[in-house]
């Protein structure tokens, strides 16, 4: 998720422990001691059994629900409050909206303590609180030592449930979001980032409207409180807690102090489905720099399309490694005429995109994009992946799917935000059988469906 503004961020990311490290260990030990010494034993012996840990899930009547995992190897506690609103749920005329409100719940005081004296609490305590805003999801987060996981979860009940939303701190978070946009223009990857989404979606779309000095100059304090009373509702919010806690004390803390909620019905956000049919486009961006950016791509899949297995297996061949992908292969390293290419995707209710992102020299610029554009026309005409190709892909994405469930903190929160973005309820177990159910044939359909050249949108910055 992209975040927005904010004061304060916790770098720390624990090491997995308890019963996944045994899994994480002989995956990352490295060196011929590891091959020679380990293996038979593995080979003789068979690796333990992996389970996912399992997320304890709770919902109050006012539809309040939160999601509890322990994890007692070291006495640190973290807590989520994930709200369901966020960029997309903006009027377009007043994009950083939903950034600006997220900023102001952490730096903007609460209804007993003023800015100052909220800073000053968390750094006695030596709490971290900070939030982020995406286009779907808004998240409020708190860290604390394990002893402490009360009064971290007090201050993030305190700034969600009774915000000030200080005029000072308001005019502050402004001047900082407009002189960040300022700071965006000096480089390039951000300037086309941008310049892409918008291009691809359009301006008055709520996957492409982004923050602009113009929008942002016209949000009023007002406004936040407005964004804020809409959304900020027990029915749209899940409370994640992860780390060293007594299951029963934080159970108890979650009804005591949201079971009296009210809930309040909102129709939920119907995004238009947009067809597969995009208009492509094109835009030079000039910019003092010594190479040439490039972004180009097409709308691809709706979230919960079946075929999001496959078309993720043919994003990582196109794209998705710098050494083994077609395109990495041929332009970064056959070639040479990148110094970096690669493919990314997303699928969204509306209409996800694939783009494929490149950077080289300007007199290349041209050789580039009509490399890229072959390798597409291949996928869509041809469909000529080979089956080494595609369990390739299987393996590399299935050795990925470990490292979903990293840290206690990552595995209660993904579970929290599949659950509220829609997902199917085992998707996460399911996820390993459907990428080794995708079949030659299906690929090949997938990618002659969903690769159009005819309808890329290109994005350039160059001198």
């Amino acid at each position: 998720m992209k975040k927005g503004l904010r004061t304060q961020r916790c770098l720390f990311k624990s090491m997995v422990h308890g019963p996944w490290s045994t899994v994480l260990f002989f995956l990352l030990a490295p060196g011929p001691l590891f091959a020679k010494n380990l293996i038979p034993a593995l080979a003789q012996e068979g690796l333990p059994k992996w389970e996912q840990p399992k997320v304890e899930k709770q919902e109050l009547p006012n539809g309040f629900r939160f999601y509890t995992l322990t994890d007692h190897a070291l006495p640190l506690f973290r807590a989520t409050l994930f709200i369901e609103t966020g960029q997309a749920y903006a009027p377009y005329q007043k994009s950083g909206l939903a950034d600006l409100t997220s900023t102001l719940l952490v730096t903007g005081g609460t209804r007993t303590k003023e800015p100052r004296a909220l800073d000053e609490w968390v750094e006695e305590r030596a709490i971290t609180v900070w939030s982020g805003t995406g286009r779907e999801l808004t998240t409020l987060h708190v860290s604390a030592l394990a002893h402490q996981w009360k009064d971290a979860l007090e201050i993030l009940r305190e700034v969600c449930l009774e915000p000030r939303f200080d005029a000072k701190r308001f005019d502050l978070a402004k001047r900082r979001f407009l002189e960040e946009l300022r700071r965006e223009e000096d480089h390039p990857n951000s300037v086309l980032s941008r310049a892409f989404q918008t291009a691809l979606y359009g301006k008055k779309h709520p996957w492409g409207h982004l923050p602009t000095p113009r929008s942002l100059r016209r949000i009023k304090r007002e406004d936040l409180t407005a964004f804020y009373e809409k959304y900020f509702h027990p029915n749209r919010m899940v409370l994640t807690v992860a780390g060293d806690f007594s299951p029963s004390q934080v159970k108890k803390w979650a009804v005591e102090n949201f079971q009296e909620l009210k809930k309040t019905e909102i129709p939920d956000s119907e995004w238009k489905i947009e067809p597969f049919k995009n208009k492509p486009r094109t835009q030079k961006i000039r910019k003092k720099v010594n190479q040439v950016f490039l972004e180009m791509g097409h709308w691809g899949l709706t979230r919960h399309q079946e075929e999001r297995y496959a078309y993720g297996l043919l994003q990582y061949i196109l794209g998705g490694d710098a050494f083994t992908s077609r395109l990495g292969k041929d332009i970064r390293t056959a070639r040479g005429l990148a110094y970096s290419v690669y493919s990314d995707w997303e699928a969204t209710p509306a209409r996800g995109h694939f783009k494929i992102h490149v950077e080289t020299k300007a007199e290349s610029a041209e050789e580039v994009r009509q490399a890229i554009i072959e390798h597409l026309n291949r996928l869509h005409e041809k469909a000529d992946i080979t089956p080494e190709e595609l369990e390739g892909a299987k393996e590399a994405l299935l050795n990925q799917y470990i490292f979903w469930f990293d840290s206690p903190f990552e595995i209660v929160n993904t579970r929290a935000k599949l659950d509220l973005l829609g997902f199917p309820r085992r998707y996460l177990e399911e996820y390993p059988e459907k990428i080794k159910g995708v079949t030659l044939e299906k690929l090949k359909e997938t990618a002659k469906k969903y690769i159009e050249p005819k309808r890329l949108t290109f994005v350039t910055v160059s001198p």
